[in-house]
């Protein structure tokens, strides 16, 4: 009972007087600084026709909020918390190449994890569909490549910087989270920080670009399609080498053109 005051008591402490509108910054010219962290967790589709990319993925993202420190010896040494995100001001980062009508509706959002020096840590699930341009030339023996791209809608580079953990390519073998997809391969994934500067406005736009490469499997194709193909063909050809007055060479012609 006394444990489950404590933290009512932080609770309120730090949500009454919050002012989830206001940017928490102590400086109007200083951004805040969000670590972007993309976890890929799934292919789900890639619809070749729409040039769309379906993907399942999870996003971290933490940044530092005064307004969100206590002193843990004033709350039964409670040294983290959490708080419906709802509740506090968050980075507004959304995929910007987007093709989904329901967007908002695919992220599935959790609680916030405070810690008391205002470390704030914000994990989301999500599927993404995003418009990816794809090169089918060699199908079915293609390998593609997207980039999911994520920037703030509303803030420029001086008022939240987009960073990430790392720039290294990453495979699955890298990841445990990652189910594997029986019609494409995970190639790689790397993520890179890019600063846009439009020429409507001198600001600086920062973007994380998530770089996905994938290779199609392509066996399913080989033993349902080329190979019957190959081998009707084969059939057909050999019909040019019987006899013009056979009988078997009409049967064999019918029997090429009912198997197509």
């Amino acid at each position: 009972a006394v444990a489950e005051q404590n933290l009512v008591r932080l609770y309120n402490h730090l949500v009454t007087s919050y002012e989830r509108e206001v940017r928490p910054s102590l400086s109007h010219d200083e951004p805040i600084e969000v670590e972007f962290v993309f976890s890929l967790t799934q292919i789900i589709d890639v619809d070749e026709r729409n040039q769309i990319l379906t993907s399942n993925a999870w996003v971290r993202q933490q940044w530092v909020d005064y307004k969100l420190v206590w002193d843990p010896r004033a709350f039964g040494n409670v040294t983290k918390i959490h708080i419906p995100y709802e509740k506090i001001w968050r980075p507004d980062i959304i995929l910007y190449n987007n093709a989904d009508s329901q967007y908002t509706k695919s992220v599935m959002s959790t609680d916030v994890v405070v810690s008391y020096l205002g470390n704030v840590t914000w994990a989301s699930a999500a599927i993404f569909k995003s418009s990816c341009p794809l090169d089918v030339r060699y199908y079915p023996f293609d390998t593609q490549s997207c980039v999911l791209k994520f920037a703030s809608w509303a803030y420029d580079g001086t008022k939240i910087d987009l960073l990430i953990s790392s720039e290294k390519d990453q495979t699955p073998k890298d990841d445990s989270n990652y189910m594997m997809s029986t019609e494409w391969e995970l190639l790689n994934i790397r993520a890179e920080k890019d600063v846009v500067i439009y020429s409507c406005c001198p600001e600086p736009y920062p973007f994380v670009d998530v770089h996905i490469k994938i290779l199609r499997r392509p066996m399913f194709y080989v033993f349902n399609l080329i190979l019957p193909c190959v081998l009707i063909s084969g059939i057909a050809l050999l019909g040019f080498y019987m006899p013009s007055d056979s009988g078997e060479k009409v049967t064999l012609g019918i029997t090429s053109l009912l198997s197509t």
